[in-house]
């Protein structure tokens, strides 16, 4: 694959335009696109693998800078154009679109190709000739004109160029304020995000191969070939040196650094352990966590966890722990250790990217089961989700969302394998490729890769490129610091600016339109926000035509709600929030366009209520449509839109004309309660809510105090409560608990098994009788009994809930009560006639003798002293005994007893009755000599027994009183006695002139 430079009209002129390639941070080349599962399989690439150590990298550097050195007369003007570049910053653009750019632009916009899709065979690029080769890069530069890039990217300008003229920057580490630099010098340099040099360190005599920042951002420390761990602060004179004679590769402090009291940090090289050391009681402490598997390539500390890489593989440590609980071995066939770094980066407490030589691997740690532990094993494991081997060298691994971003370093991965061979003759180093970032997903499969056009690629190995990572608290923010000797780069998410930009450059309004909607409605990004609309606005007209025209195809309404006709209408629809906004004028305009088109029903979706209100006449035109078209819908729009929008009493007016015409309409009705709700008439929603059956209506009427509207419509409110017992599943199953049981205890009391009168009760207990009951002082009664007249068992209902409440109110209308009662609760019947005394008994007793209520005709005729014939028909009627005895015992007269002994002396059951039931009323014996002789009684024996026992029971009882008598008394007396008999204090009081004296 051939490099080409955006600032080169001719390869062969890329020496002369250097400072063109130098200002362009990504190539128009599409980059390498092959990306291998499982092993790496060689290319026909001539870039020769990086054969190298690290004082080979150090040497190379110097010599470089030398190089640079003897020829600063001749690129002073090339560094100038170049400066000037990079102030200007840098952005994407697309590659498809790119045109050549000389010094002389002026310009620091630079052109990036960004590559996306599957992987390309290579038998597609082979060709037999130059026209086959032709015709493939015009369908690469098609397809590569629709590919967005996934990343932007920024070369760091400021002071950083100044500050490498002289050295090159050999380790990097990232903060959310600040970057810091190490070089080979020894200097580590702090700058700001935008690469301006703020502060400097000279730390080391050697490079510097390592940095790390503390979570705080107060300390840094850094690692270097001179053997030392340098820590210096930021805002304080604590800065510390810890000399280990070997050189350092590695270091990493640990999480919240500046707040420990411990200050630990780990760090290891080429002495082949990894050290631990902090602070201890005696000084510092030195720890080594492991040795003896070569030198330590790379540490990242991350929570309780320090992963670590040497010449086996990557470790991890628990500090809490102090375990060593995973071990990542190095894949079979890798190159050498020592050739490529290890680059290990922390997605997450508990996730590891792994990126060595060409090969990718991510680890998550997770907890063992307690059985595992209590076999002896660690707590917790490495679980390797993810591996693939690629056909380039990974320089660096950092996350993107689901993704995974390389710096990739292409070179042969044969040359690679083979770099032990020994080789006839002298071997020529060739020039390197650009380095590419390659965005894969976690099977490894390509989504995008874009190549970089650092200064001075072609001179730099693998190791000299790093890939540092910050994360932000958004995603979208996260930065990717690409680093190479001489250049900064840094790369960042596309945002959805980003995109709606690049789909407007090349007119997808549809695509940039859809985009901008999931920004909101008040999205201008970086276009002018009347460019959108004029753009949003001639893709709405598009698409009216396009539906307009369909329209006229169509013959009938079916044609047109098939098939395609409506979706232009309904596109343009969903356009106009995203591009119309606030406008209320373009909202008015497009509504009556849509109105014209008969399509009203597809934008009233979008038609906004607020931010921007529009005229009252548009939304009552959309009111009006729906009221004629659409009951509905038309609920639907009072419910959601706010009342102030529209004129209130117009479209009141216009529902009760459509009901007059339409009486009963349920949603008509629905409609005008919501309108009156909004109109704060809460009469008229009283009214309709009763008629609709609305739940929890009547609350209204004390709430908006209601009751002159009660007065006249007691009829609906007891329909309401009908309505209710005919519907509510609670109250039907409390009825049919209630007949199950028979019993008196229920709310509803006996039901003697009718679910008749388990409804008629019902009904007293429902919110509507209630609200008459509870306010017959705003609601009269004979307002209530006047509406009810001809409805009996309404009637009913409601004079029944007031006895309840109160006996002695209403009580003019008891006489009508007792044929009510007769009608429709007759088991309450004699309840009632016991407890009131307002009707006539003469009147009652003749509607019980009418209905032959037999216990009923009892009760009055006692009440009227007839008690002689009452006795007659509880015996003769009812052949109850208990009964007759207790009626008895009620009237307590001594000739209505005689009487029932009289008419008892030839009916057994009742003397057996007698016998049992008659307690100290009369005396036994006196019913027992009357017995005549000769009679036989079953039972009578038991009967006997039963008044024996009670007389023994009664006598026992007064024994035991008399008893109780006699001991309370001597009590008392006893009591009395002591208290008489205590004697009592006399003083005696002299009293002189001097002063008084007491004696006892």
């Amino acid at each position: 694959m051939e490099h080409v430079n955006s600032g080169d009209s001719e390869a062969g002129n890329s020496q002369d335009q250097s400072s063109d390639a130098q200002s362009q941070i990504v190539s128009t080349d599409r980059g390498h696109r092959g990306f291998k599962r499982s092993t790496a399989q060689p290319d026909t690439r001539d870039d020769q693998a990086g054969e190298h150590s690290e004082a080979d990298d150090a040497k190379a550097t110097h010599s470089e800078k030398e190089a640079s050195e003897e020829g600063s007369e001749t690129e002073e003007s090339d560094d100038d154009e170049e400066e000037k570049s990079v102030s200007e910053g840098v952005t994407n653009e697309s590659a498809a679109e790119e045109r050549p750019r000389g010094p002389g632009d002026g310009s620091g916009v630079v052109e990036m190709a960004s590559v996306e899709g599957e992987e390309e065979e290579e038998s597609e690029m082979e060709t037999d000739s130059g026209e086959d080769d032709s015709e493939n890069d015009e369908d690469d530069d098609s397809e590569e004109e629709d590919e967005e890039p996934k990343l932007k990217y920024q070369r760091l300008a400021a002071t950083l160029s100044e500050t490498l003229k002289k050295d090159a920057v050999s380790a990097m580490a990232v903060s959310d304020r600040f970057l810091a630099l190490g070089t080979h010098w020894g200097m580590v340099h702090i700058l700001d995000l935008i690469g301006t040099d703020v502060k400097r360190f000279q730390s080391h005599s050697a490079t510097v191969n390592d940095i790390s920042i503390d979570t705080n951002g107060e300390f840094i420390a850094s690692a270097a070939d001179d053997g030392k761990v340098v820590i210096n602060s930021l805002y304080t004179p604590d800065n510390q040196s810890f000399n280990y004679k070997r050189p350092v590769k590695a270091v990493s402090l640990e999480p919240d650094y500046s707040r420990k009291t411990a200050r630990q940090f780990v760090s290891g090289g080429m002495a082949e352990y990894l050290l631990l050391s902090g602070k201890g009681w005696f000084g510092n402490k030195d720890v080594v966590i492991h040795s003896g598997e070569g030198p330590i390539y790379a540490v990242k500390w991350r929570g309780n966890f320090i992963a670590w890489a040497n010449e086996a593989g990557v470790k991890i440590y628990d500090v809490a722990s102090q375990q060593r609980f995973a071990y990542i071995d190095r894949p079979p066939g890798s190159p050498r250790a020592d050739l490529f770094r290890c680059n290990l980066c922390w997605k997450s407490d508990t996730e590891l990217f792994i990126g060595w030589a060409n090969h990718v691997k991510i680890g998550k740690i997770k907890e063992r089961s307690k059985m595992d532990v209590a076999s002896g094993l660690p707590t917790r494991y490495v679980d390797i989700v993810c591996q693939f081997a690629t056909d380039f060298i990974v320089s660096g691994i950092a996350p993107l969302d689901d993704y995974i971003v390389l710096l990739s370093y292409m070179t042969d991965m044969a040359e690679v394998v083979n770099v032990d061979v020994i080789h006839d003759g002298p071997r020529q180093r060739k020039k390197a490729r650009a380095p590419e970032i390659h965005i894969l997903d976690i099977h490894g499969d390509p989504v995008a890769n874009d190549v970089l056009s650092l200064f001075g690629f072609e001179h730099y190995q693998a190791n000299d490129y790093r890939l540092e990572y910050l994360p932000a608290e958004n995603p979208a923010e996260n930065s990717f610091y690409i680093v190479s000797p001489k250049d900064i780069v840094v790369a960042k998410p596309r945002d959805l600016e980003d995109h709606i930009e690049w789909l407007v450059e090349r007119k997808k309004y549809h695509e940039a339109l859809k985009a901008a909607e999931s920004a909101g409605p008040s999205y201008a990004g970086r276009l002018q926000v009347n460019s959108i609309v004029e753009i949003g606005q001639k893709y709405m007209e598009t698409l009216m035509e396009s539906g307009q025209l369909a329209y006229c195809r169509g013959s009938n309404v079916e044609n047109l709600a098939d098939a395609r006709f409506l979706a232009q209408y309904e596109e343009a629809a969903k356009t106009c929030p995203k591009v119309l906004r606030a406008d209320s004028q373009l909202w008015e305009h497009w509504i009556y366009a849509f109105a014209e088109a008969k399509q009203l029903p597809v934008i009233r979706p979008y038609i906004p209520v607020k931010e921007p209100q529009l005229s009252s006449t548009v939304y009552e035109l959309v009111l009006v449509h729906y009221l004629n078209a659409d009951l509905t819908t038309f609920l639907e729009i009072l419910k959601d839109w706010p009342p102030a929008v529209y004129n209130i009493s117009h479209v009141i007016d216009a529902v009760e004309l459509a009901l007059k015409s339409s009486p009963g309409n349920q949603l008509l009705m629905q409609s005008a309660v919501e309108l009156y709700k909004n109109a704060k008439r809460w009469d008229m929603v009283l009214f309709y809510g009763l008629q609709l059956r609305l739940p929890d209506i009547l609350p209204m009427v004390k709430r908006y105090n209601l009751y002159t509207f009660v007065q006249d419509n007691v009829l609906l409110v007891m329909e309401y409560d009908q309505h209710l017992i005919d519907t509510d599943p609670t109250i039907a199953e409390e009825i049919a608990r209630a007949v199950a049981h028979d019993d008196e205890r229920t709310e509803l009391g006996d039901l003697k098994g009718s679910v008749t009168l388990g409804r008629v009760r019902a009904a007293g207990r429902c919110p509507g009788v209630q609200t008459l009951v509870t306010s017959t002082d705003r609601v009269p009664v004979a307002r209530v009994v006047e509406q009810l007249e001809e409805y009996p068992r309404y009637l009913h209902v409601f004079l029944d809930a007031i006895f309840r409440k109160d006996p002695h109110e209403a009580t003019e209308y008891h006489p009508l009560q007792v044929e009510l009662y007769a009608e429709f609760d007759y088991p309450r019947m004699l309840e009632f006639l016991r407890s009131s005394t307002y009707y006539s008994v003469e009147k009652a007793y003749s509607i019980c003798e009418t209905r032959d209520l037999v216990p009923e005709m009892v009760f009055l005729l006692g009440k009227m002293g007839d008690n002689r014939r009452a006795l007659m028909l509880i015996i003769e009627r009812l052949g109850d005994v208990a009964r007759a005895i207790e009626f008895a015992k009620d009237q307590n007269d001594e000739e209505l007893w005689e009487d029932l002994l009289k008419y008892s002396m030839d009916k057994p059951p009742f003397i057996v009755g007698l016998l049992e039931n008659l307690g100290s009323h009369i005396n036994p014996i006196r019913l027992v000599q009357r017995i005549p002789n000769g009679l036989e009684i079953p039972g009578l024996r038991n009967a006997l027994i039963k008044i024996m026992s009670d007389y023994g029971i009664q006598m026992s009882l007064r024994e035991g009183c008399e008893k109780i008598l006699v001991s309370d008394s001597l009590e008392l007396l006893a009591s009395l006695f002591r208290a008489r008999k205590r004697g009592c204090h006399m003083f005696l009081v002299r009293v002189s002139s001097n002063n008084i004296r007491s004696n006892r």
